[in-house]
């Protein structure tokens, strides 16, 4: 089995099961998508600052599935945090301060900024939805942009309306920003919804054109390590980079009397020449610094990439962290851990962390030999530095987000619904068996072998004699 059709085979059932155990058998229309999470090896905190990033999509995400409901109330019940949110469709983006940030708000301004694109067809008519997956939550992997995609890849499916990549990840990336107030980059969204297999991608935040470029084929693999210290974006230093970034430009603009863009415009020199004026402070320097160098790591990575020089890549990937470490200043002790002894193993060609800081996972570079040698080796380490249990995924560029078929496992779900009938046929039978009723015995007898083979139509109970199923003719 391929890794996708893996986790389709394990999350798929039980999601169906949720989902009829809670809302009962659905209602026709039912949908299904899946998108993947997301590991950035190289360009960090870039995205909104219109530079490059180097994301690749994992074989790990979340899916979301759902079917039409009847009356006004949409009912979205989460897995992972075993909580559940009700709410008016028409009501859907209304969304107190104090909830921003929450997963509810991800949920319903997804839903929000869907409906506002294609339109009253989603007033149509409600539904109910199961939220599950196999990533972790607040990790760095992008588990928010996972969530918005997939939502709205089951959306588009649902209602019968398709969305262009770009767009799709734009009303992500403004539900994130309007309705759970993080202001994000556009990274994470458009790799969820465009990656390819087997590659990972260049991207221009600016203009959102892409490159694809092979990456962990062969003789190197990614190994993506969690620190298990989890991060929340909303109300966080996150917001406070970002406006770090704009008075490092509006310092730079003051001192050439210029109007740049963005920190994507300007040089290394030009940085330096502001702070030596005595234009930009200490602080904004070096989150200035932190911006430029990175842009021009992220670019020299991929060219090392393309050409296979995975020791220049592992060799970049440090010097972003140490950049990330030291003047961004987005890590925190157990990462800084993770790295120095992932950098410290034979075999590593190179780790930092990636995602957005303040917890999360590493990535690193490893060749392919040493993957199982350098895992243990981390494992061990980190323990007993930490007193912290970190996990590991080895994994290959996955593909973005897709809308799945429900049918072979409806049908495997009907198939179980049936034989849990038959069962019951049955244990009737005997029992009128037992009580001499043999007639009654040999009828209950005969409805169980038509349910195994799915030819029995239920109207009614099944008690004595009345209200017993109809064979189909």
């Amino acid at each position: 089995y391929s890794p996708e059709m893996k986790a389709d085979s394990e999350v798929l059932p039980r999601a169906l099961e949720t989902l009829k155990g809670r809302y009962g058998d659905p209602i026709l229309p039912v949908a299904a998508a899946f998108a993947p999470g997301r590991v950035n090896l190289i360009g960090e905190h870039t995205d909104y600052n219109e530079g490059f990033v180097f994301p690749m999509c994992l074989e790990y995400g979340t899916y979301v599935m759902g079917a039409k409901a009847t009356g006004s109330t949409c009912r979205v019940f989460s897995a992972a945090m075993q909580e559940e949110i009700v709410f008016e469709l028409s009501a859907v983006g209304d969304i107190a301060d104090a909830d921003k940030g929450t997963w509810p708000s991800y949920v319903r301004g997804t839903i929000a900024k869907f409906a506002q694109e294609v339109g009253k067809d989603v007033a149509s008519f409600p539904f109910n939805v199961v939220i599950d997956g196999n990533m972790p939550v607040g990790g760095g992997v992008s588990s928010s942009a996972s969530l918005e995609v997939s939502l709205m890849t089951f959306l588009e499916e649902l209602y019968g309306k398709t969305l262009e990549v770009n767009k799709k990840a734009l009303l992500c990336q403004a539900a994130e920003h309007e309705y759970a107030d993080v202001p994000c980059g556009i990274m994470d969204q458009l790799v969820t919804a465009s990656g390819k297999e087997g590659k990972a991608m260049l991207i221009d935040c600016r203009s959102l054109q892409t490159t694809p470029v092979e990456v962990g084929k062969g003789s190197t693999k990614i190994v993506i390590t969690n620190s298990m210290v989890k991060h929340d974006l909303h109300g966080s230093e996150y917001p406070l980079r970002v406006q770090q970034c704009r008075e490092s430009l509006d310092a730079i603009d003051k001192h050439f009397n210029t109007k740049k863009q963005s920190l994507r415009d300007v040089t290394m020199g030009e940085v330096q020449e502001a702070f030596d004026a005595g234009h930009m402070s200490e602080l904004a320097y070096k989150r200035a610094r932190h911006v430029v160098t990175e842009n021009e790591r992220t670019e020299k990575a991929m060219v090392a990439l393309q050409g296979g020089d995975y020791d220049t890549a592992g060799r970049l990937m440090s010097l972003s962290h140490a950049s990330l470490k030291d003047d961004y200043e987005v890590s925190c002790k157990e990462v800084d851990s993770l790295v120095d002894i992932a950098s410290a193993q034979d075999g590593v060609l190179g780790s930092r962390m990636t995602g957005a800081g303040f917890g999360g996972c590493i990535v690193s570079l490893v060749q392919a030999e040493k993957v199982d040698v350098v895992e243990a080796a981390i494992s061990e380490q980190y323990l007993a530095s930490s007193g912290r249990t970190c996990t590991h995924i080895i994994t290959e560029p996955g593909a973005g987000a897709r809308q799945v078929d429900l049918g072979c496992y409806i049908e495997e779900q009907q198939a179980v619904e049936r034989i849990k009938r038959a069962r019951k046929f049955k244990e009737e039978g005997n029992a009128f068996f037992k009580s001499g009723e043999v007639k009654k015995a040999l009828g209950k007898y005969h409805y169980m072998y038509f349910q195994l083979r799915g030819l029995v139509k239920e109207e009614g109970g099944g008690g004595g004699g009345g209200g017993a199923p109809r064979v189909r003719q």
